[in-house]
């Protein structure tokens, strides 16, 4: 994952079936503007990042105080601070307000204030982290098999590495699975210890389900808009040599956002994710 993309080279490579680094660049740029188009039409970030001063409007057109705001980049991991606006426009003043005065609903993204939002037009502040923290886009979920690990086969040693942390773990030794009560494990971490030392010459191996305590606690991005980006970028490459494209080019591609790039059902995918407005 690299910058705010959608997904990656690697996922659009594995697709096409391609093995060599000839379009690398091309294919990364693919991704960011087809990333970017999707951010446009639905009106925020996905990828998890920090939004400091975020202005909210503490009225209604109306003139009538909010009891909610809702933030532009959801979902939200943490809420560092609302402020509202006092003093004058030429030299206001930020008063923090208390946690106590509000609740933030993490997953939809809005901040709710029972007793109503200071009265006013962009008064309100927030600062905030928020978008989808889960960059793997799923790779915890696959199982890696027959993995030898670190550490010496002496018939004393009993701890054993892996080369990254892991979920779960399944040991073999010399082709016969140990039974789990012989192997203590702690999820999220790369070593294992067995119960009884094996002879020199044994074999140890490892099926393993990638885990990382780093991404332990991460949201990943969603499945089906990632699935979305992923499929129009792969629509543009192929159709890349295509004549009669318009509206936005870089490299030896052309793009134009219509149903070539995004069908009916990606507008559908695309449209569940617009954001509220607080008009």
């Amino acid at each position: 994952m690299y910058g705010d993309a959608l997904t990656t080279i690697a996922r659009i490579k594995d697709r096409l079936g391609i093995t060599v680094a000839t379009f690398d660049s091309l294919l990364q740029n693919l991704i960011l503007s087809v990333t970017a188009r999707i951010e446009q039409m639905t009106g925020r970030r996905y990828v998890e990042g920090t939004y400091t001063n975020e202005l909210h409007n503490g009225s209604d057109l109306y003139g009538t105080r909010r009891k909610f705001l809702i933030v532009k980049n959801a979902p939200l991991q943490i809420v560092s601070s609302v402020q509202y606006k006092g003093g004058t426009n030429s030299n206001p003043v930020w008063t923090t307000m208390s946690v106590n005065d509000y609740n933030v609903d993490l997953d939809e993204g809005i901040i709710h204030m029972p007793g109503g939002m200071p009265g006013g037009m962009q008064n309100i502040r927030i600062t905030y982290v928020g978008g989808f923290s889960g960059h793997s886009i799923g790779i915890d979920n696959f199982w890696t098999f027959n993995v030898v690990p670190t550490g010496t086969v002496n018939g004393t040693n009993l701890t054993f590495t892996l080369p990254e942390n892991a979920k779960q773990v399944i040991v073999y030794a010399d082709g016969v699975r140990e039974i789990p009560a012989n192997v203590a494990f702690t999820a999220l971490t790369a070593t294992f210890t067995l119960a009884v030392g094996r002879a020199p010459f044994s074999t140890i191996a490892v099926d393993y389900l990638r885990g990382s305590s780093a991404n332990a606690g991460d949201i990943n991005l969603p499945a089906d808009l990632v699935e979305t980006c992923e499929q129009a970028v792969v629509r543009i490459f192929k159709r890349r040599d295509s004549e009669g494209r318009a509206s936005e080019g870089f490299q030896e591609s052309q793009i134009t956002w219509q149903k070539s790039v995004f069908t009916d059902e990606d507008h559908a995918t695309i449209r569940n994710y617009r954001r509220g407005y607080n008009l």
